[in-house]
């Protein structure tokens, strides 16, 4: 029973974190950013982007503890 809630939170943990690192805006435009002062040199990142960078980070680590649980139950 244990073991099939902490398979259902890891499957909801692995889904949210994907969406949250596809959330982020990339470190570099790429070639389109190759005209641009701003762009090029990297610019201030938004609150957003810092919060989207918490929140991957936490997501990871309950990722990892719950993964670590499995295991230890299996």
């Amino acid at each position: 029973m244990a073991l099939d809630i902490l398979m259902v939170l890891d499957v909801i943990v692995s889904i949210l974190m994907i969406g949250s690192i596809l959330l982020q805006s990339g470190k570099s435009a790429g070639f389109s950013g190759l005209g641009g002062g701003e762009s090029l040199f990297g610019g201030k990142p938004t609150d957003m982007d810092e919060a989207l960078a918490r929140i991957t980070v936490v997501l990871g680590l309950v990722f990892a503890v719950i993964n670590v649980a499995i295991a230890r139950l299996q």
